[in-house]
């Protein structure tokens, strides 16, 4: 009976958790565009709070921030048990940020910003301190929240909006007489959407003592802004002024005048919208994210979480802007432009001694199969032997050569052709040619689509350079020397069933005098493969090229007996694509090659010793999301890889 009550127990602790960071994200609104979530809890666990104490003290925290000489990050009036949450949001006009994040000690927390400010009261229960310029903090007993603002200055670079605001440009060089017409502004105003759905609600619930904003209101700064006299007017009528040193002073003065009302618009502008803002969010008047984001952003929430929920929105937003001229004149739209892409996760995980960064990105349905079927091959079991224990790193990547010439012209066609606008059907027309014209079958069996690159080992390489002697007059004559240089040795290899194509190809390069074969080994002179010979060799269905003759020759003749890196064969063979390093094998290495890593470095190269391997791994599409994962083996030790790090930055810190 008393384990019932103790399961029931727990299991409504678990359950007042997950509402508490329900309500939390709840502060959200639907169109933010990015969202970072921060497990707290589990970050302060895993890093070891004693150890973050001691940072914090190391580095002067507790001591600026006037808290008790206990230094504990307990007394920061934070709750620590709970998630916290970074996202941004913007418009046409203005960029958002805001970081908000659970109090479970409001005065203690007030004990920090003893030096922000003067705390006022604000609206809805909230106080407020004004911070730097274009941000405000506001908090209650249960919650704080960080909100910036930026202006986007693109949008007040428009020569219509900026007009409506009283923006006015100025040049510091003087315009010629005959130009005017073409400095006059004849584009149509624009609107701002966030300025005339706030100017034109006057309902408005006023805050109690709001943190100072300048108010700007859009006649008022046009009544108000200087006209300046066309400059040209002046340099046409007095022209001998131009001459004179304090006519150039006037047009410097006038346009720094000028640019100083520009900014403080600009500013004002930026207070009035962030102000806007704050009282929209505090007011609860928006929609907060769907209960289906809400549960991206917080199932199997690890370390730290990014969420972007419409990565084709975000990834147009990087674009050139649709109103550009070149792209214009050239028919591109790039309203039309799609990617296929939904939402995308980043994680920040920690296990045990490993630290992994996972990502994914949600795909429509035809991307999706489209995905699935171009990555539907697996690596040649082949390859497998020549992961040794002697290799330092490789890579490899599996591709469906046939599916993807077959797919690749229906994805264009798909996704790009709208870009194009008029040119829609000839760019079709021509994807459809490309499609008849491929033999991918043929092609298929050439070259299949998996690859292996592996680095084994160093070698000695002899090269060949150019010197200079000079006489008694300073002529100089070349001087052909060879240097030995330490190099890593490289295998490119991949699966060819259908090899006399690449046959016939060597054979005309040997029969042109351009290679030479020998033992059926084909070698490549450096003078065509610049600093260094590279060999071919054609073994069963395997092409590989390599940068030295007798790794291919032990091949060639069966000799490569080394151990196998199973840690690497189980990477390859797990993945659709896959790349590692042994860290482990890097400092002898580079101390063979004669690399010197400075001193500063030499400690962290030393320490390598104790590292595993750094990969980075995909399995392709699982389900309807692409996957892509980097992990790191940091030095086993009982806290783990977070409290690892600590280690370290706090050596750092002991050394200062």
């Amino acid at each position: 009976m008393k384990s019932k009550i103790i399961l029931v127990g727990l299991a409504c602790l678990s359950f007042g958790t997950i509402v508490k960071a329900q309500d939390l994200i709840k502060q959200i609104p639907e169109d933010a565009e990015m969202i970072a979530a921060f497990n707290v809890k589990d970050i302060v666990q895993k890093a070891n709070a004693n150890k973050l104490n001691e940072l914090l003290q190391k580095a002067g925290f507790f001591e600026k921030s006037g808290i008790s000489a206990s230094n504990d990050i307990k007394n920061l009036g934070v709750d620590l048990s709970q998630t916290a949450y970074f996202y941004t949001r913007k418009t046409d006009s203005i960029s958002f940020t805001e970081f908000i994040f659970s109090l479970n000690n409001r005065g203690q927390f007030e004990k920090l910003l003893h030096e922000a400010g003067e705390p006022k009261a604000f609206a809805n229960g909230y106080t407020s301190i004004g911070l730097k310029a274009g941000s405000m903090l506001l908090y209650n007993d249960r919650v704080a929240r960080f909100i910036s603002a930026t202006t986007n200055t693109t949008f007040l670079d428009n020569d219509s909006i900026a007009s409506r605001y009283g923006i006015k440009k100025v040049d510091y060089v003087a315009r010629p007489a005959d130009d005017e017409d073409a400095w006059a502004d004849t584009t149509v105003a624009a609107v701002d959407s966030v300025a005339v759905v706030w100017d034109a609600d006057e309902n408005l619930a006023v805050p109690v003592s709001p943190p100072v904003a300048i108010a700007v209101e859009p006649d008022t700064i046009v009544g108000a802004t200087e006209v300046l006299p066309p400059v040209a007017d002046i340099a046409m009528d007095e022209a001998a002024e131009i001459h004179d040193p304090s006519y150039y002073d006037s047009l410097y003065t006038a346009y720094e005048d000028q640019n100083r009302k520009n900014d403080s618009i600009r500013n004002g502008l930026r207070d009035k919208w962030l102000l806007n803002e704050v009282t929209r969010l505090l007011s609860g008047r928006y929609k907060p994210l769907s209960i289906a984001d809400q549960d991206k952003v917080l199932k199997n929430l690890g370390l730290i979480r990014l969420y972007v929920p419409r990565v084709e929105d975000l990834y147009r937003g990087l674009l050139p802007y649709t109103t550009s001229l070149p792209y214009y004149y050239m028919g591109i739209k790039l309203d039309k432009f799609k990617t296929g892409y939904q939402d995308g996760l980043l994680d920040l995980v920690q296990e045990g001694s490993v630290l992994k960064l996972k990502g994914s990105v949600g795909l429509d349905k035809d991307l999706a199969e489209m995905t699935k079927r171009m990555y539907a091959r697996k690596p040649n079991s082949k390859f497998s032997k020549y992961l040794t224990d002697k290799t330092l790193g490789f890579f490899n990547v599996n591709i469906n050569s046939e599916a993807y010439l077959r797919e690749m012209p229906a994805y264009m066609a798909k996704y790009y052709s709208g870009l194009l606008g008029p040119q829609q059907d000839v760019v079709e027309w021509g994807l459809m040619a490309l499609e008849i014209a491929l033999d991918e079958k043929a092609i298929a069996q050439v070259m299949p689509g998996d690859h292996l690159v592996v680095v084994n080992g160093l070698r000695k390489f002899k090269k060949d350079y150019i010197d200079y002697t000079y006489d008694d007059d300073y002529n100089a004559t070349e001087v052909k020397k060879t240097k030995e240089e330490t190099l890593p040795v490289f295998i490119w290899m991949f699966t060819s069933k259908d090899q006399r194509l690449i046959k016939k190809g060597l054979d005309m390069a040997v029969s042109k005098q351009v290679g030479q074969v020998y033992d059926g080994i084909y070698a490549f002179s450096k003078q065509q493969a610049k600093d260094f010979p590279m060999y071919v060799l054609l073994k069963e269905d395997l092409v590989m090229v390599s940068n030295d003759s007798l790794s291919l020759n032990d091949i060639r003749q069966n000799k490569m007996n080394a151990p196998g890196n199973k840690d690497f064969v189980k990477l390859m063979k797990q993945n659709k694509m896959s790349a590692a390093i042994d860290l482990q094998k890097l400092p002898a290495m580079l101390k063979e090659m004669g690399v010197a890593p400075g001193k500063q470095w030499e400690a962290t190269l030393a320490q390598l010793n104790q590292y595993g391997s750094t990969a980075i791994t995909s399995k392709g599409v699982v389900g309807n999301r692409a996957e892509v994962e980097m992990s790191t083996r940091l030095p086993q030790t009982s806290d783990g890889a977070i409290g690892y790090l600590l280690d370290q930055i706090l050596a750092e810190l002991n050394k200062k």
